[in-house]
């Protein structure tokens, strides 16, 4: 028989009514994959991984040796030049993976012999994954054997398969490389002993003792595990926790949240002044924006598995292991923690599950006082701004009851999107408006504390409500710095989005809060209708803007400007041109035609017909300072009016 004529399927006989099935004259079983991985992770857990090890290697040697050795007959001498084929064919008839050769080289004479190859879909790899989480070294321990014992039957002497990768340790695919045992070297001589059985006499007293181990590694976990659990039912801090468990593990904990923004960290060696720093060269964006590392994030974001940055890999001098946060299927953040070793022992891994499950706690507890606390500071808030309050002391005694002082000086700010459509399309877990604006909120909170300045946030509507306590020597320009420091957290932490911040005049009284709170959306007004983006602007600063504003008639505002420009408009809307946008340009650059023109993007001789034009129309001389200032106030009402939907002057 040819190996390219063969069909293992045809030799396999399923006789499901007499409850026996044959490969060729050899008994068979289907076993269910799933029931070999929970029976290899009990061997784990009862043996240890070193025995487990060895059992799986030495199980798969022989179980690939039986099944060739069944239909070596069928072969001809010179057709066991192909056994390496026939090798591939039996790895994928069974089922353990499907194998890609690689390099597959004899010399002359036969004496040496070398293999390489890829491993996909390692059913070994898949259920280490399952039960254990990442991987420090390669797991497909009875495919290893299960390749040893196929070629050993062929060569008619020792072969021994080596996984040099595997996908359990966060690699793209299983590798393994294969030569007979005299031509390994010493290279070889760690992997021999899984080869070895253990003998009655030696084997007694092992099991129970690694039992024990297991016992005490167990206890200790669940002592930790309870430490933690009843630190985060005390209410401790997650900082506190995150040192308890730094301690604990004996290195660097680094915990994030689902953006990768710093939460607490812990280190033997690292102080407040350096944790910057630090923190950057470690964080688990490294993972996300490194394309070799592809693959690791991919098994960190889109299957919410653990991953291990292998200090080689990063060029650190540490290890780092990161393990997503998880709680109903949603990430909530993640620890990472730095090792010198460049795998964690089987206690450790075991203590990390632990570990996890409290963070995952203490996140969902402190994300439910968080929502309790805004629904009060967001009631609170709407009434002090609407001015519903039943009096003074009432709205002041129940911000003290939140842990709030109402009695220091104030200001409003009203935060608005500019685009609410864009951020939809931007990164990883923002894609909801309502979840934006929550991350917006805890973006401007981190912005009071990092600037050492108290105040409350809150959502209203379409807009973030921000309520800005004064310090005692406090000036105007300090609050838009505070408002141009939230601008720029927002653009680092959520690039694509962009806000616009109006603020109100200082509120020393209850009652100041509510007009503060329009002039804060007034302040807005004036950005929109400048079809401005990304700025910041304060009722005082508003000049002549402020007086219209706060006009009780602004119909009569509206009528002066439709005096004033009212022939132009007609103009424009008959004839589709922009007059009266040229004459804005041209008082916006102080009458310098060439800086206006530019603006206009007209030339300055197409500029200046078009000002002897208006001239025309409007039936006045610029010359004139009166209708200069005139026209010019008409223009800045124009610019507040012009994007409404009921425009001013409809032809």
């Amino acid at each position: 028989m040819k190996v390219s004529e063969t069909h293992l399927e045809e030799m396999l006989r399923l006789q499901a009514g007499s409850g026996q099935n044959y490969f060729k004259d050899k008994r068979v079983l289907i076993l269910n994959a799933n029931a070999i991985g929970v029976l290899r992770k009990d061997l784990i857990y009862t043996l240890g991984i070193e025995k487990a090890k060895g059992f799986l290697i030495r199980f798969g040697f022989n179980n690939g040796y039986q099944d060739v050795e069944s239909i070596m007959s069928d072969f001809s001498q010179e057709e066991k030049n192909d056994r390496y084929q026939l090798a591939i064919l039996y790895h994928k008839f069974v089922g353990m993976a499907n194998v890609t050769p690689l390099i597959n080289h004899r010399n002359k004479d036969g004496h040496t012999w070398l293999c390489e190859g890829t491993w996909h879909d390692s059913y070994e790899a898949e259920h280490h994954i399952k039960h254990f989480g990442s991987a420090t070294e390669p797991v497909c321990w009875s495919l290893v054997g299960y390749a040893s014992g196929i070629m050993s039957a062929f060569f008619g002497e020792r072969v021994i398969i080596k996984e040099v990768s595997c996908v359990a340790m966060g690699d793209q695919c299983c590798r393994y490389v294969g030569k007979k045992l005299s031509d390994w070297g010493e290279e070889i001589r760690p992997e021999l002993k899984y080869y070895h059985g253990t003998n009655l006499g030696q084997g007694m007293d092992w099991p129970n003792t690694s039992i024990q181990e297991q016992n005490e590694a167990l206890k200790q976990s669940v002592a930790i595990h309870e430490q933690l659990t009843r630190m985060v039912i005390d209410g401790e801090e997650i900082s506190t926790i995150t040192n308890t468990v730094g301690r604990i593990i004996g290195g660097t904990v680094i915990v994030e949240d689902k953006s990768f923004q710093p939460v607490a960290y812990y280190s033997p060696t690292l102080t407040e002044e350096n944790y910057q720093t630090a923190q950057a060269c470690f964080s688990t964006k490294d993972v996300i924006g490194d394309w070799r590392l592809r693959h690791l994030a991919t098994m960190l974001l889109e299957e919410k598995r653990p991953v291990r940055l292998p200090a080689e890999l990063t060029k650190k001098k540490v290890s780092q292991f990161i393990y997503p946060i998880i709680t109903k299927q949603e990430v909530m953040g993640y620890i990472s923690i730095f090792k010198t070793s460049n795998q964690l022992t089987e206690h450790e891994q075991m203590m990390m599950e632990f570990v996890v499950a409290v963070f995952a706690l203490k996140m969902m507890q402190d994300r439910t006082v968080a929502k309790t606390e805004n629904r009060l500071i967001g009631d609170y808030v709407v009434e002090l701004i609407e001015g519903t309050f039943n009096s003074e002391a009432s709205i002041i005694e129940r911000a003290r009851c939140i842990g709030y002082n109402l009695k220091r000086p104030h200001r409003v700010f009203v935060i608005n999107l500019d685009n609410v459509s864009s951020p939809g399309r931007s990164g990883r877990g923002v894609s909801k408006l309502p979840d934006l604006k929550e991350r917006l909120c805890e973006i401007i909170y981190k912005t009071f504390i990092k600037h050492h300045r108290c105040g409350t946030v809150t959502t209203n509507g379409n807009n973030i409500i921000v309520i800005s306590a004064l310090e005692s020597n406090s000036t105007p320009s300090d609050t838009i710095d505070l408002a141009r420091n939230m601008q720029k957290m927002i653009a680092k932490q959520l690039p694509s989005v962009t806000v616009s911040i109006g603020i109100g005049r200082i509120c020393h009284t209850p009652r100041d809060f509510s007009q503060s709170y329009q002039e804060a959306k007034w302040a807005l007004k004036v950005i929109r209708a400048l079809k401005q983006k990304n700025m910041v602007i304060s009722f005082d600063c508003l000049g002549t803007f402020a007086l219209f504003f706060k006009g009780s008639n602004q119909q009569d505002l509206l009528a002066f400007m439709q005096n004033q420009l009212g022939e132009l408009m007609k103009y424009d809307a008959k004839y589709n041109s922009e007059f009266v946008e040229t004459l804005h340009y041209f008082f916006n650059y102080n009458g310098n035609i060439k800086d206006a023109a530019k603006a206009a993007a007209v030339t300055p001789g197409g500029f200046k017909y078009r000002i002897r034009k208006i001239c025309e129309i409007g039936g006045f001389d610029l010359k004139e300072p009166n209708k200069r200032f005139d026209l010019e106030l008409a223009l800045k009402i124009w610019c507040l009016v012009k994007d409404k939907k009921d425009r001013v002057y409809s032809p």
